[in-house]
Order: C-alpha cells, then sequence, then structure tokens
C-alpha cells in the first residue's frame, strides 16, 4: 500500500500538478496514457468494452460505434451493440465484440 505525503498537498502550478498526478498514477498502478489523453480500450470478454479518455461519439448503431479519440476515431464492431454508460471519461458498450480497431490520423 502506497501513502501520500504533505507534499502532494502543496501544488502551485499546471506543472506541479501534472507532476503530481503522475505521481499518484504511479503508485496506483494507472497507465499513463490516463493522463495523457490517449485513448484506452479495455476489453471484458467478448461482452463489454470500455474506452477511456475518449472525444464523443461519431456513430451509433447495432453493428458499430465509432468513437472520438485523441489518436484518431475508435471503432468498436460487432452485434447488438449498445451504450450502457457514458460520460466525459468513459464509455461502457455492451454487446458481442468481434472488433477493435484505432485509425491513427
Amino acid at each position: 500500500m502506497h501513502t501520500l505525503n504533505h507534499e502532494f498537498c502543496e501544488v502551485n502550478g499546471l506543472k506541479q500538478a501534472r507532476t503530481v498526478a503522475q505521481r499518484i498514477l504511479s503508485c496506483a498502478d494507472y497507465p499513463g496514457e490516463i493522463l495523457t489523453g490517449v485513448p484506452v480500450v479495455e476489453l471484458k470478454g467478448v461482452s463489454e468494452a470500455v474506452i477511456l479518455n475518449h472525444r464523443g461519439v461519431i456513430a451509433y448503431g447495432d453493428g458499430e460505434v465509432r468513437i472520438a479519440s485523441a489518436l484518431g476515431p475508435v471503432t468498436v464492431a460487432g452485434t447488438g451493440l449498445q451504450i450502457r454508460r457514458m460520460n466525459r471519461e468513459r464509455i461502457v458498450l455492451n454487446g458481442v465484440i468481434r472488433r477493435v480497431e484505432i485509425e491513427q490520423c
């Protein structure tokens, strides 16, 4: 278990805030992509996909969902796809997931 000391509470600028955030993420075993804005796609079997660091939905249908990201569109293809939850940080898709692709711009 990691503990945070007092220095994490004394942040006076954006650069220091990023450094603190990076230190916290490294202590918590989070991937660095979460801080940098790069999309993170987590698959839970073939029935659920979680996309972090998205920039909104481009297109949505039961066979394909296209999601905007910093690298380019993320395409999730399958059958019976549904957006189960969506907020600023993540999109959760359910259905039978057959393919995930990130098209770099």
